[in-house]
């Protein structure tokens, strides 16, 4: 077992979130060929862990090696890498990461957009994998870094006034309200 895979197995066992450099680079260094993925899994599948680190992961667990291969036709060992990987990837395409948002996908894109190309070789050739990314990410997430929540405008003033309207209507006195003894009821 690695250093990094003792740093994981022991976060691992921490409530702590995986935001810290230290686990992301835990993260990024676990030695896929050993035999302990349960570590790594429970690690990745926690909030907290951003997309550049999942991507990272998931590329550092050779996909591009079992992309094409069916499932059914890999041993035990490589089943339970795919079954990890398949997990991640799911995770990654539905948004359970979420980008940092200074860096984006940062040192990872690269490695998205040479995945991304090798997908359309493929394609070309009639194959499809078992992992599929698309530009649309790309696209989502810039080169250069955006900020995911754009910076409040200013209050329409329609907004302001119907606020009041409301919140004055609810804390006005002209309501009925249920005298003490109807209260207990």
């Amino acid at each position: 077992m690695t250093e990094a895979s003792r740093t994981v197995a022991a976060e691992s066992q921490s409530t702590e979130e995986t935001s810290s450099a230290g686990s992301r680079q835990a993260l990024i260094e676990f030695d896929w060929e050993g035999h302990e993925l349960d570590p790594l899994r429970r690690m990745i599948s926690r909030t907290g862990v951003d997309l550049e680190t999942a991507l990272h992961v998931f590329f550092n667990g050779t996909p591009g090696r079992f992309n094409l291969i069916a499932q059914s036709d890999l041993n035990p060992l490589f089943r339970a890498r795919c079954n990890l990987l398949d997990s991640i990837h799911r995770r990654i395409a539905c948004g359970f990461y979420l980008p940092d948002t200074e860096d984006g996908l940062g040192r990872a894109r690269p490695m998205l957009e040479d995945w991304i190309v090798e997908q359309e070789n493929d394609r070309t050739k009639g194959r499809v994998g078992r992992w599929v990314f698309d530009h649309a990410m790309l696209d989502v997430f810039p080169a250069t870094a955006v900020p995911l929540v754009p910076e409040p405008g200013p209050l329409h003033e329609a907004l302001v006034v119907g606020f009041h309207r409301r919140f004055g209507r609810m804390i006005r006195s002209d309501r009925q309200i249920k005298p003490a003894s109807e209260l207990d009821n």
